[in-house]
Parts: structure tokens; C-alpha cells; sequence
């Protein structure tokens, strides 16, 4: 498969991935203080952390991309 032009089939898929990760990197304020309050910041970051990590290589499998290549160690936690 082209890495550049994705079948049809993936183009959604893609468009729902990659906002998905725009909300995921979105600061919440409201959830982080709820959070707070229930103690268990922690948990939400390393569960956030997870998450964009796992829609990051499903989007890299759809567009047959190495994902070491271009997201090794960084941080994707809006509350950092």
C-alpha cells in the first residue's frame, strides 16, 4: 500500500484516529480536576499515554509507516 494515498476504506478510519488523538491532546480541565479529586491522576496519564500510543500504530499499520521512526519518545499527556 501507498503510505501516501490510503485506500477509501482507510480514509475514515484515519480522519477517526487522527481526532481522536487531537481530543487525547486536548487539555480537559473539567476530567483533570476530577481526577484530582479522586486520585487518580496517575492512573488517567498512564491511560491517556496508552491510549495515543495504541492509535498511533493503528495509524502507522494503515499507512504502513514505521511508527519508531517518528514518534519515539515523546510524550503525549495533555496534562503535563
Amino acid at each position: 500500500m501507498d503510505p501516501v494515498i490510503a485506500p477509501r476504506s482507510h480514509s475514515a478510519r484515519l480522519d477517526a484516529i487522527n481526532l481522536m488523538l487531537r481530543d487525547l491532546h486536548t487539555r480537559h480541565d473539567e476530567i483533570r480536576h476530577r481526577a484530582a479529586f479522586r486520585d487518580c491522576t496517575s492512573e488517567l496519564l498512564t491511560l491517556q499515554q496508552e491510549l495515543v500510543e495504541y492509535l498511533l500504530t493503528k495509524k502507522h499499520g494503515l499507512l504502513g509507516t514505521d511508527p519508531a521512526v517518528n514518534e519515539a519518545d515523546r510524550n503525549y499527556n495533555s496534562f503535563t
